[in-house]
C-alpha cells in the first residue's frame, strides 16, 4: 500500500512539474511558455511594461546578441566600451519590443518546426495578422542555444531577414563612416526620444 502511494505521489509530481521543465528542456515549450505568459500583459503595455521586460531577459541572450551585431569590431572595444554597447543595445531592443508588442496582442502564433543541433536549435514561427484572405502571415525563425539547463534566444529571422545581420550591417556602416562613438551618440539618442 505504502508503495502504490509513493508511486502515485511521484506520477502526480511529475504531472505538476513537466511542463517548467519540459520548458527548460525543450526550445519550443520554451517560446510557448513565454508566449503563455506575454499574452495577459498585451492587454496594457504601458503598465506591465516592467513584467514584459523581465520575461523579454529571461528569454534573451542581449550579449550574445549585442557581440554578434558588433561583428568585427567587437575586439576593437574595451571592455567598459563593450559593456556600455551592451546595456545601450539591450535598452534600444527592450524599447521597440515594448511598443511593437502592444500592437500584436491579437496576432496568432503557430509554431511550425523546431531543429536542435547539440547546444543550437532554431524555431520557425508564423504570426498571423487578421483572419480570412486579408490576413497577414510573418515568419519569425527562433534562432536559441543553451545557457545553462535552459534556452535562450540569440537572434529573430523575420521573413528571411535576422535581426543580427540588421544590426551589423547598420552598426558597421556607422562605425567605419563616423566611429564607435557616433554609433552610441545615435543609439542613446534614439533612447532619449
Amino acid at each position: 500500500m505504502k508503495r502504490m502511494l509513493h508511486i502515485t505521489m511521484v506520477l502526480v509530481a511529475s504531472l505538476l512539474f513537466s511542463a517548467p521543465v519540459m520548458a527548460q528542456t525543450n526550445p519550443t515549450a520554451f517560446l510557448k511558455s513565454v508566449d503563455k505568459k506575454l499574452k495577459p500583459l498585451l492587454d496594457d503595455t504601458e503598465n506591465n511594461k516592467t513584467k514584459i521586460i523581465k520575461i523579454m531577459n529571461n528569454m534573451m541572450d542581449f550579449e550574445a546578441l549585442g557581440k554578434a551585431s558588433l561583428g568585427k569590431h567587437w575586439a576593437d572595444r574595451s571592455a567598459e566600451e563593450q559593456k556600455d554597447f551592451i546595456d545601450t543595445l539591450h535598452a534600444v531592443i527592450e524599447q521597440n519590443m515594448v511598443t511593437r508588442l502592444g500592437s500584436s496582442k491579437d496576432h496568432v502564433i503557430a509554431y511550425q518546426s523546431q531543429t536542435i543541433d547539440g547546444q543550437t536549435a532554431a524555431v520557425v514561427t508564423t504570426v498571423s495578422a487578421g483572419t480570412g484572405p486579408r490576413a497577414e502571415t510573418t515568419e519569425i525563425e527562433y534562432k536559441m542555444q543553451r545557457a545553462g539547463k535552459r534556452w535562450v534566444v540569440v537572434d529573430m529571422v523575420t521573413d528571411g531577414v535576422s535581426l543580427v545581420s540588421n544590426y551589423r550591417s547598420q552598426f558597421n556602416k556607422i562605425i567605419t563612416n563616423d566611429g564607435f562613438e557616433a554609433l552610441m551618440k545615435k543609439m542613446k539618442d534614439k533612447l532619449a526620444k
